[in-house]
């Protein structure tokens, strides 16, 4: 199923220049069960709504990038992505295409858990985040949603910043500072 799953991403999958007419919203995939998912945000963990609810609030001016999990290529079915794919702004990413790349492309990105909401604090990328433990939820630069109203309202707000606002470089600086505060060195690891 893996080989499967990652030529169907190959052949229906997009790049960032096929999309410059468009502002998107990043959305990389979780491993689904996963240890991580469900303890950070056992709350929600569906990719599947919040993908629904991000389509229902989005401009017509936005697409969502769809990018799965390298490691869960076989674990989602065929009938999973193609439910994705006849939602009509969601496109699935290229897997050979970077999330490094989606994220400094992207107007945003959305993330339940995991590191593509951190990645994009540093990217200066505003953060629509559905995992409410996740500390990068206190940012200014971040907004949480757990339902489709505030996932309307957190949307339009990021939507509205500045690719230039010092506010993505306020939350950048002070996620590193919070990070190196609270980091040790582990010698002779």
């Amino acid at each position: 199923r893996r080989p499967v799953a990652y030529q169907y991403f190959c052949k229906y999958g997009v790049s960032p220049s096929e999309l410059t007419t468009k502002r998107i919203c990043f959305i990389p995939l979780h491993l689904e069960p996963e240890i991580t998912l469900l303890s950070i945000s056992p709350e929600f963990n569906n990719s599947i709504e919040m993908i629904s609810w991000l389509s229902k609030a989005a401009p017509a001016d936005v697409t969502l990038v769809v990018k799965e999990n390298p490691v869960s290529f076989g674990v989602r079915s065929k009938w999973y992505y193609d439910q994705l794919r006849q939602i009509s702004n969601v496109e699935l990413a290229n897997p050979n295409i970077s999330s490094w790349d989606w994220i400094e492309t992207a107007s945003l990105v959305a993330t339940i858990t995991g590191t593509a909401g951190t990645e994009a604090v540093i990217f200066r990328k505003p953060v629509l985040s559905f995992g409410e433990h996740q500390a990068i939820n206190v940012l200014p630069t971040v907004r949480f949603a757990n339902n489709y109203k505030s996932t309307v309202v957190g949307l339009n707000e990021l939507l509205r910043i500045d690719p230039e606002d010092s506010l993505l470089e306020l939350s950048k600086r002070a996620y590193y500072a919070a990070q190196t505060e609270t980091s040790f060195e582990l010698t002779g690891f």
